[in-house]
């Protein structure tokens, strides 16, 4: 199965340093345009698109539905980004992100998704598509999304930045 995993376009709190998690921003104008360029620069078959229900995510998602109106579009809350409790709409540089991503069993930030509870969401989401009878997807998600089906996927713990609106191709045995 081939995925196709793109991050959504910019936010004004991407460009702010604010924490967003679970919070329901939209595309700021850059954004708009990166999703418009990301959607126009991409020319692979797909069988079907999923989105995380967050409108950044979903505002980005709708420039490939532009293109390809004739594929499948579903919402899955299992696509958003961690919630990162408290700490969402706070500057990003007030916290340790190198603990908070690193801890598996608790969070240093309170009311925050566990990277377990976070995984295991991300996890149950993977499950269901090897159900389906697709076989090229593209999704538009979060960062942090990404980084755990990349961890899932290919057992990998690094942690990766992905830019506003890129695209990143992983293959997935089912």
């Amino acid at each position: 199965m081939d995925l196709y995993l793109v991050r959504h376009g910019e936010t004004q709190e991407n460009t702010d340093g604010i924490v967003q998690g679970w919070m329901d921003t939209k595309l700021n104008a850059n954004g708009k345009a990166q999703a418009l360029a990301a959607a126009e620069s991409f020319n692979k078959p797909i069988d079907a698109i999923f989105s995380s229900d967050l409108q950044r995510s979903t505002h980005t998602a709708n420039e490939f539905r532009k293109k390809y109106p004739d594929i499948p579009y579903f919402e899955d809350v299992r696509l958003r980004e961690r919630n990162f409790g408290d700490a969402q709409g706070t500057q990003s540089n007030k916290h340790g992100w190198e603990v908070f991503w690193a801890s598996k069993d608790s969070v240093s930030i309170p009311n925050a998704e566990t990277l377990n509870d976070f995984t295991a969401r991300v996890n149950e989401f993977i499950k269901s598509l090897k159900k389906l009878q697709y076989k090229k997807i593209l999704i538009v998600t979060h960062g942090g999304t990404i980084n755990r089906v990349h961890d899932i996927i290919n057992k990998n713990h690094e942690f990766h930045a992905y830019g506003n609106a890129s695209i990143t191709h992983m293959r997935m045995t089912i």
